[in-house]
């Protein structure tokens, strides 16, 4: 039976350039992979990875509303079957679209693999991440942090630089961007350059 897999890791840890490559392995050997990426990434209809000149089309901008369940079944036909749903940003999926995507590997038979983030910038599951913790089975992409330890959290910077604090309610759980917004960084960095709020009693 095809599986549910959540390939997760801090920022820049590769995530869309993991999928794009895995795009590419079923693209050589004449089999079709199937892209989604959530609608709430407005950037652009494509996934694109921090490695230069690597990117594809998805094949599906997924509002929150959708069933994806039905869109990889209409997708899916015998003369042009899907091998694997790839999933970019996978923790901006609704819960229920994880669900969508845990029926169609039990009922379509097709796998798929999910890329994203397990938590916010305050240590915080997604909704759509908790439910692929829930669900999948589980895969950590590494990185490190500026320090060389190994890189676990994802901390949020301002234009000049500096982090914005875990407090609660100090900003929205979701802020589309790349290098410049966002920094993997070791639990020690995370505690010294964003905080304890979420720890302490």
């Amino acid at each position: 039976m095809a599986k549910l897999y959540f390939r997760y890791g801090p920022m820049g840890s590769g995530k869309s350039a993991q999928l794009l490559i895995v795009a590419q392995n079923y693209k050589d050997v004449g089999r079709r992979p199937f892209i989604i990426k959530p609608g709430i990434d407005t950037r652009s209809d494509k996934v694109d990875s921090r490695v230069k000149g690597l990117s594809a089309e998805a094949d599906l901008v997924a509002p929150a509303e959708i069933d994806l369940y039905d869109e990889v079944a209409k997708a899916s036909t015998l003369k042009d079957p899907i091998a694997c749903v790839l999933v970019d940003e996978a923790q901006f999926l609704t819960a229920q679209q994880v669900n969508d995507l845990f029926l169609v590997t039990v009922k379509l038979d097709i796998p798929v693999i999910g890329y994203g983030l397990r938590t916010d910038y305050q240590a915080e599951t997604f909704p759509g991440s908790a439910r692929w913790l829930a669900l999948a089975q589980l895969e950590e992409l590494k990185m490190v942090c500026r320090c060389n330890r190994k890189a676990t959290m994802t901390g949020r910077k301002r234009p000049d630089g500096t982090f914005i604090r875990s407090d609660y309610g100090e900003n929205e759980q979701v802020l589309m961007g790349g290098n410049e917004s966002y920094e993997a960084l070791c639990p020690i960095h995370y505690l010294e350059w964003v905080g304890e709020t979420r720890f302490v009693r």
